[in-house]
């Protein structure tokens, strides 16, 4: 660049630099610092690298006891912004070389939790120092991760500091970043050294319901991102894998005394636990589905079966899946008695009993917990979920020990639920305590919700798909159909509806088209188990009155939905479209005004070939003169040869204004000129051949040539060729043509009586060109007359 060499005006830095008693204060007033310092000026870097400059540069970032002013958030500021410039040797000096600098502004962490009350306090000022302090520490870990990895590490006490301040956002999104060091080589290490230090439990500790809500928020927040880190379903997404902080969170003790938060009776915030801990368990199942890795299917439709980098250790959720069963009863009475829920709520449509955040969790728990019972690693048997190893200490035993008799080898089907498979064991605390019987009463007790209609409508759709062959499903869909009466209340739901919509500005209720799709997965459960589902529920549902509601309200409801959503397009003879009738008319007219134009013009020039291509009418062009351009030139020369006088051919100024001349397109875009040939001009003509008759077919009244005032010049040579693919192009078309003495035969079929003294000779004698190039000047001295 060019400044490099000297040839820029010197910046106001530079000349504050070639000072030797400047201070930082004077270099931080520039405007122009940042810039300077971006552009790396090695005077800037210079200042900025002593020791002494680099010390208070590291203060002013923190600092909260500056005079009021400009220069009590400019300096802080501006201070970060010169470390986030990531200029490498003021780094290294930082972290590598002066490692008491990098004490020093550690102690940030020290400083005491200001109350959100205490009016001597400036939260705003101290949440913005935190994220000045986050900020630089971030781009330490970026430039020299493993020294400042180790820096961390080497006091146990450095995380407690950390967890002091996690109120605040940014010091969260710097314990975030610790974490995610764990991706890098140099970072190996940092979560188990913050899994030691006791992070998980702080966080869990934080969820306490007689704490503050804005705990409850900070501690699921970060419990959730770390989850998301952690993720073991999308290979795609990155993520530190499998660590201490999930099997901890996931372990039962930890499941447990979160469960214990949740239901907590006496505590004041427990429905903010309840709402922050639902959130936490939900993504902890949604992020480590173990389907993703053990089934097939999966496997081939998204390629991981070819993924060499496929996480081989599954995560189980079996402890969590146990904890969560055994208080499936604890959450089922919330839903019929909540605690958030005191009494109605006036609305727009007067006063409703609203369904309450707590229980729309709730629910959502339930079709959480349903996903993570189908997982294949939940619901295997103790046979398969042995390892080989463990088969072939058996299989050892075995051949010690002396063969039992057949009746004693007979194994029995589990009867307690200690012998289930977890998945199996949820499903059945669901189907003891009528979880899902409750949920559809939700349904259908609050039509405007919708939130709950998708969430109910997703258990209904797992249970209804599920294998029927299996005990537990099946009795997950009879306790739907029985407990619930599913059916008898979509009937009676779809009577009240028509009760809505025939009353005055009546609507549709809110559940209507959630009704629609759960109807759909009773019709395709009933199609697909005659024997095993509906056998069993013919005497404890209507199913007269189901087929009568099939086939009458639900029809209509699918053929109504089946229609276009503004209806039917109106017939072409209806008045309705007239108006749109006519302006296609206009559209038609509009467009043909242009070819209508083309033909009249087309019948001015005298026309054109029949076999001319029309696709560029709109265009005005004739790009079709392959078979035309010869002829063209032809028809001209035949035109100038009959009986052109001089006096005609230039006429004064007067007549040239006044005559109108027809543009001839085909003319003037002419892809193949003339041959390369000698041809006879006007200059080259005498004045017997002015007295020759026409040419067969050929209009014998003289016509003036106005295309080339100066075509008397023109010659073989002259004629405006380009390259040779022009002459080639029209070489063919000479080739078409049978000259003789006694006629000429053009490429079309046309005769003409051509004499020798139409073309002119090739070689002419010295007398004969002498004699030429006089007659030549006299006549171009008479021409040039002529256009004077």
């Amino acid at each position: 660049m060019f400044w490099r060499f000297g040839f820029h005006n010197p910046s106001a830095v530079d000349t504050l630099l070639e000072r030797e008693d400047v201070t930082l204060e004077e270099i931080l007033e520039e405007e122009e610092l940042l810039q300077e310092a971006k552009s790396h000026n090695q005077k800037l870097i210079n200042f900025l690298c002593q020791p002494a400059i680099c010390e208070k540069l590291l203060y002013y970032i923190t600092a909260n006891d500056l005079e009021d002013g400009q220069k009590k958030f400019k300096f802080p500021f501006l201070s970060s912004e010169l470390i986030a410039c990531e200029i490498p040797q003021l780094v290294e000096l930082i972290v590598l070389e002066q490692r008491d600098l990098l004490d020093t502004f550690w102690l940030f962490l020290d400083r005491p939790v200001p109350a959100k009350d205490d009016p001597s306090v400036d939260y705003g000022l101290e949440t913005l120092l935190s994220s000045y302090f986050a900020k630089t520490i971030t781009v330490f870990l970026t430039k020299q991760p493993a020294e400042m990895v180790e820096f961390i590490e080497s006091k146990p006490e450095n995380l407690t500091k950390i967890l002091n301040h996690l109120h605040n956002s940014a010091i969260m999104d710097l314990l975030l970043t610790l974490v995610r060091m764990e991706e890098l080589p140099e970072g190996k290490g940092i979560v188990q050294w913050l899994s030691d230090g006791g992070l998980l439990s702080n966080l869990v500790d934080r969820l306490d319901p007689n704490l503050d809500t804005e705990e409850h928020s900070i501690a699921q927040q970060c419990i959730c991102e770390i989850i998301r880190m952690s993720q073991t379903s999308l290979l795609e997404q990155p993520s530190i894998g499998i660590n201490d902080l999930i099997t901890n969170l996931k372990s039962e003790p930890i499941v447990r005394k979160l469960a214990g938060f949740m239901l907590d009776a006496k505590a004041p915030n427990a429905t903010s636990t309840l709402i922050n801990g639902v959130a936490i368990i939900i993504d902890l199942i949604r992020h480590n589905n173990s389907d993703m890795e053990n089934d097939p299917m999966l496997n081939s439709a998204y390629g991981y079966a070819n993924n060499s980098m496929m996480r081989q250790t599954p995560v189980s959720l079996a402890e969590l899946l146990k904890v969560l069963a055994d208080h499936v009863v604890d959450f089922n009475n919330l839903l019929t008695h909540p605690r958030s829920v005191t009494g109605p709520t006036k609305t727009s449509i007067g006063e409703q009993m609203p369904l309450g955040f707590e229980r729309l969790k709730i629910c959502e728990l339930f079709a959480e917990l349903l996903h993570c019972s189908n997982m294949s690693n939940l619901n295997a048997s103790d046979d398969e979920s042995r390892t080989p190893e463990d088969k072939m200490d058996e299989n050892d035993e075995a051949t010690q020990t002396p063969a039992a008799k057949p009746d004693e080898t007979k194994t029995e089907p589990p009867t307690s639920p200690a012998e289930l498979p977890m998945g199996d064991y949820l499903k059945l605390q669901l189907v003891e305590n009528k979880v899902l019987p409750t949920c559809i009463d939700l349904f259908f007790s609050f039509p405007w919700n919708n939130f709950l209609h998708y969430v109910t409508y997703d258990m209904l759709h797992q249970v209804f798909n599920g294998p029927m062959d299996k005990e537990y499903n099946r009795l997950l869909a009879l306790s739907i159909l029985k407990d619930g009466q599913l059916t008898t209340k979509m009937v009676q739901a779809q009577k009240d509806n028509d009760t809505e919509w025939s009353k005055p500005k009546g609507m549709r209720l809110g559940y209507m088209g959630h009704l629609t799709f759960i109807a759909d997965e009773v019709i395709k459960l009933f199609e697909g188990y005659p024997e095993a589902i509906v056998q069993d529920i013919r005497e404890n549902v209507d199913l007269d009155l189901w087929q009568q509601y099939c086939e009458t309200e639900l029809r209509e409801t699918k053929e109504r939905d089946c229609l276009p959503l503004g209806g039917d397009r109106p017939a072409d003879g209806d008045a309705v479209m007239h108006d749109d009738d006519d302006e296609e008319d206009e559209l038609e007219a509009a467009s043909a005004n242009p070819y209508s134009r083309y033909l009249a013009q087309r019948d001015m020039d005298g026309g054109l070939d029949d076999d001319e291509d029309d696709a560029h009418w709109i265009t005005g062009r004739n790009d079709n003169i392959f078979s035309n351009s010869f002829n063209n030139a032809l028809d001209d020369e035949r035109h100038n040869v009959n009986g052109m006088d001089d006096e005609a051919e230039y006429d004064s100024d007067e007549e040239q204004m006044d005559r109108t001349i027809a543009q001839d397109w085909s003319r003037s875009f002419t892809e193949f000129p003339p041959a390369n040939v000698l041809r006879r001009t006007q200059s080259h003509i005498e004045d017997g051949y002015d007295e020759e008759e026409p040419i067969d077919g050929q209009d014998a009244s003289p016509v003036k040539d106005e295309e080339d005032p100066f075509g008397d010049f023109a010659s073989s040579d002259t004629h405006g060729f380009q390259d040779d693919d022009e002459a080639w192009g029209m070489s063919n078309s000479i080739e078409q043509l049978n000259l003789s003495k006694d006629g000429a035969t053009d490429a079309f079929g046309a005769t003409s009586d051509f004499t020798d003294q139409h073309f002119v000779p090739a070689i002419r004698t010295k007398e004969e060109d002498n004699k030429y190039n006089k007659e030549f000047l006299t006549h171009h001295e008479d021409e040039q007359e002529g256009e004077i």
